[in-house]
């Protein structure tokens, strides 16, 4: 490559990088502009955080008949007449016999625990179905469930309500249960296969597909339903209920000619509503109900914390991620001189491609923990240490005698398929990881991101850069900080 087109090409290059970089974390300002007033927000601006970076969401599940501390302790100030209570840890269990608790000699009785942590179970397997990847259902006291989200996410308060149902699925018409489930044997599932999630015209649907013999109800009772464009305030629907909340409401139009039923429930953007929706129902048909009432969620009962470090958690891993980016760096330029310029556009594309991956193609999956930051470090660690490797080969070739082409060449070659099996090895260990790692999704699908663009940045990118800049080099033995006296064979 010739030396002026190897010149066009590095300002081209650096041109580039400094744009990406800009939309990538140029800080957050406005544009004026013939609309008005723009905001200009970079692409780490975009990421869903989770609660360690950015603060989230709680809240308890009470059980009918529990109570905590603090409303026990109001409701005697308040001079309430309150059943006798048995306190367990922070918690009030009622004595109530209609409350099924508390059994002779003021113990629990024995199903109770079981099936507060069989209900907990299903309500974490609930938010995993969600897609969040930072969340967080613990039993506290051994009768109430807390339940933690990120800030980040959407419709908190309304998936936190209905998670909160654990009750039994039914069918009904016009407030009874249709007949073909007043049998002993009769289930939900004889009738339904599931339920999902369907987009049209910009608005979201549950979707709920029939079995054949579901198909068969439907037709008997369509002709007995109300239309939904008849505005009826007395309407007869087909009504999907868990526990004695009514979740999806049938009406005669919203049966297709496949005998299914869409039933519009919000707009587009609010499909994580829906899907809430869906993944609630699919639980209760699937899994059944448990003998356990929580007590419905009002909004104060749903509550904010900050993250760790309060608002400046996120202002100081930027500072220390930048930090530890130009320490590097600057180290790496000092010791290989314009080869460590080389490392530094494949740090900053590391970077680059990294950082708009973890804001635009995982963002609909998961948010960015500080573990997502230990995995984007130790990539970033194996970017530069790799390429101080590929130098030191060279280097080691340079000084048995060989010219700076041929040192190059050879240094690239011999260190090629120990790059390639570490980073096979890694690239298998966070497959492994995402397949057989409960907890770890998110995880491992950012190490993925990061083991890929660190290969391409180290095997690739970086070698194609350095070949550029060294073309378009006068002193080659400068460009890496060689010396030799003899340098005839140059």
């Amino acid at each position: 490559m010739g030396k002026k087109k190897s010149v066009v090409l590095m300002v081209l290059l650096t041109i580039v990088i400094v744009v990406l970089c800009a939309i990538t974390a140029f800080p957050v300002f406005t544009i004026p502009g013939t609309n008005g007033v723009k905001k200009w927000n970079p692409a780490v601006n975009q990421y869903d955080l989770g609660a360690d970076l950015g603060g989230g969401y709680y809240t308890y599940y009470y059980p009918e008949g529990v109570i905590s501390e603090a409303e026990y302790k109001s409701n005697q100030a308040g001079g309430t007449n309150e059943t006798e209570y048995v306190q367990h840890g922070g918690l009030y269990l009622s004595k109530d016999p209609d409350a099924d608790i508390i059994g002779e000699n003021d113990t629990v009785l024995p199903y109770f625990e079981e099936v507060i942590a069989n209900a907990a179970d299903e309500i974490a397997a609930r938010y995993a179905a969600m897609g969040y990847s930072d969340y967080r259902v613990a039993i506290v006291d051994d009768y109430s469930i807390r339940v933690d989200l990120p800030a980040s996410e959407t419709n908190v308060g309304s998936v936190m309500a209905n998670f909160a149902n654990v009750g039994d699925i039914t069918i009904e018409k016009g407030g009874e249960t249709i007949d073909e489930l007043k049998s002993k044997d009769a289930k939900v599932t004889d009738l339904i296969k599931g339920f999902s999630v369907h987009t049209q015209y910009k608005v979201s649907y549950v979707k709920v597909e029939f079995t054949k013999a579901g198909k068969a109800m439907l037709n008997a009772v369509k002709g007995s339903l109300t239309a939904a464009s008849a505005g009826s305030s007395s309407a007869t629907t087909l009504d999907i209920k868990v526990g004695e909340t009514a979740i999806l409401s049938i009406y005669q139009d919203y049966i297709d000619t496949k005998d299914r039923a869409l039933v519009p429930v919000a707009y587009e953007e609010n499909e994580p509503y829906v899907k809430s929706l869906s993944v609630l129902l699919n639980s209760a048909l699937e899994n059944g109900g448990y003998d356990v009432t929580f007590r419905a969620l009002a909004s104060s009962d749903i509550r904010v914390y900050e993250a760790v470090g309060g608002e400046a958690t996120l202002t100081a891993v930027y500072v220390a991620i930048l930090a530890i980016s130009l320490a590097i760096v600057v180290f790496l330029i000092v010791k290989m001189g314009r080869f460590g310029v080389v490392n530094a556009y494949a740090t900053l594309s590391y970077f680059i491609i990294t950082a708009l991956c973890f804001a635009f193609i995982s963002k609909s999956v998961f948010e960015i923990t500080l573990g997502s930051v230990l995995v984007y470090l130790v990539g970033l660690l194996l970017v530069n240490v790799f390429n101080a490797r590929v130098y030191n080969a060279i280097k080691a070739e340079f000084s048995l005698g060989k010219t700076v082409e041929s040192s190059v060449k050879l240094g690239y070659n011999k260190t090629l398929a120990g790059l390639v099996d570490i980073y096979a090895v890694l690239l298998l260990g966070s497959v492994a990881l995402l397949i057989g790692a409960a907890g770890l999704h998110t995880l491992a699908v950012q190490a993925i991101i990061c083991v890929v663009t660190g290969a391409f940045c180290n095997l690739l990118w970086g070698r194609a850069i350095n070949f550029t800049f060294l073309s378009a080099s006068k002193n080659k033995y400068k460009y890496f900080r060689f010396v030799r006296e003899d340098d005839d064979d140059e």
